[in-house]
């Protein structure tokens, strides 16, 4: 008996031998052929619920990420990716993938809260030929925002205004509606006065359909008109013929271009000087026909 139980322990060592076995995550057999090798850097790993492995990842993201703010144009979830249109306008095809980290108002979320016309914000970085969203956020509620420019044209019958932003330079469309407030100096201004050239402020929020619509809009300055600055001087460059003053009121700096030929520069004016600059507004910076100089006030 002891012999017939060693035959049979030795005849399965054979077999065991013979064909390696494995076995599969419901108990059943598998044959492994004897030239099989087991690199864990090639084995694909089955999705859950899923007979097909996971895509490929893309390559290591590189540089710093930067952000982007828009609202889906489109949305594919089976290619990992997601046309943005950009607020301002412009498409920009973004890819993800597993380690794209996802959120809707700030709470983690999958890929399927990535809906056509949701606005987004992504944090993108270059991917070899491609672009990596590392992550991406979904905002379900409606944001304001604001851009100080200057119109590069208005149509009052469609409504469209365009400005170019002061800040990014880039061009921005916007819609001007019936519900649009339009301001100069805190009072209602006409549409009319929206003309090329004037520098505004626009208190805007975006849809859901890739259009930005303009809640408030504020007239800053139109070309012809006539400015008084008064504050301290922050730069002062003679040869460029350059002045920036720091209004202490608001804190913030005003660039005033000058002729040196025409304005006699004094001692007097150098920077920490308060100054008082009569201005006007030529449709692209304001020029100084005078520059008095405080000198009591001076440091």
């Amino acid at each position: 008996m002891k012999r017939l139980w060693m035959v049979v322990l030795l005849s399965g060592v054979a077999a065991a031998q013979a064909a390696p076995a494995a076995f599969s995550g419901d108990n059943n057999l598998l044959s492994i052929p004897d030239n099989a090798s087991f690199e864990a850097s090639r084995v694909s790993t089955p999705a859950a619920n899923s007979s097909s492995p996971l895509p490929d990842l893309l390559p290591t993201p590189e540089g710093k990420p930067t952000l982007i703010g828009g609202t889906i144009a489109k949305a594919d979830r089976v290619r990992d990716e997601v046309t943005v249109h950009v607020f301002g306008g412009g498409n920009t095809r973004v890819l993800f993938d597993g380690r794209t980290r996802i959120y809707r108002d700030g709470v983690a979320a999958s890929a399927d809260a990535l809906q056509n016309g949701q606005r987004i914000y992504v944090d993108i970085m270059r991917a070899g030929k491609d672009t990596f969203a590392r992550n991406i956020r979904v905002m379900s509620q409606a944001a304001n925002g604001q851009s100080v420019g200057q119109v590069t044209s208005y149509d009052p019958a469609s409504g469209e205004l365009v400005l170019s932003d002061r800040i990014s330079r880039s061009e921005i469309k916007i819609q001007v509606s019936s519900a649009t407030k339009v301001q100069r100096d805190g009072k209602a201004a006409d549409r009319g006065e929206l003309r090329s050239g004037a520098l505004v402020s626009v208190s805007f929020s975006p849809d859901g359909n890739g259009k930005t619509h303009a809640g408030q809009v504020a007239i800053l300055a139109a070309p012809g008109n006539s400015f008084v600055f008064v504050g301290r001087v922050t730069h002062l460059d003679l040869r460029l013929g350059l002045l920036v003053v720091e209004d202490p009121r608001d804190q913030k700096t005003y660039e005033i271009n000058f002729d040196p030929h025409t304005i006699g520069a004094s001692a007097d004016l150098h920077e920490g000087a308060m100054v008082e600059a009569t201005t006007s507004f030529n449709g692209s910076q304001y020029v100084a026909s005078n520059i008095k100089v405080n000198s009591n006030r001076s440091q």
